[in-house]
């Protein structure tokens, strides 16, 4: 089944879920009402990134792939701090206060990290592709020669 993913729509919609937990953090949520949907919401996070990279990654012919690899890119960076502070941070939904998170934060983390690896490879890949001429010094010259 050949399906059409707007990218930049759904990289849109995921930075402001992202932005909503972000701003959680810096709240006093009482953690009995919001640290499930909360979890909830990174698990989200997390599967919608790695779905929308393996796609990203699959279709070549996208115009405007390496904009939104990008785009994810960035947001990827920003879930990776909003992990590290769900570690270090003191707030009401925080390691500190709920230890049994540390082992998912964790996990989490590591997704994040093999995504951004990903990324990087591709990007270096790409940069790589780019740099290497279409025709080489010798075959250029054997075609103006003729």
């Amino acid at each position: 089944m050949n399906k059409h993913i707007n990218f930049e729509d759904n990289i849109f919609l995921i930075n402001i879920r992202l932005r909503m937990v972000q701003d959680m953090l810096v709240l006093e949520p009482d953690p009995e009402l919001f640290l499930k949907k909360t979890m909830e919401d990174i698990d989200f996070i997390d599967d919608i990134l790695g779905l929308l990279l393996d796609g990203l990654l699959e279709n070549s012919h996208l115009i405007e792939r390496n904009e939104q690899l990008v785009n994810i890119y960035d947001i990827e960076c920003q879930f990776s701090q909003i992990l590290t502070k769900f570690l270090t941070g003191s707030g009401n939904i925080s390691v500190l206060h709920f230890p049994v998170l540390r082992e998912k934060i964790t996990f989490l983390q590591a997704h994040s990290m093999t995504r951004k690896k990903l990324m990087d490879d591709f990007r270096n890949q790409t940069d790589q592709s780019i740099l290497e001429p279409l025709v080489s010094s010798d075959e250029l010259s054997a075609l103006l020669k003729e």
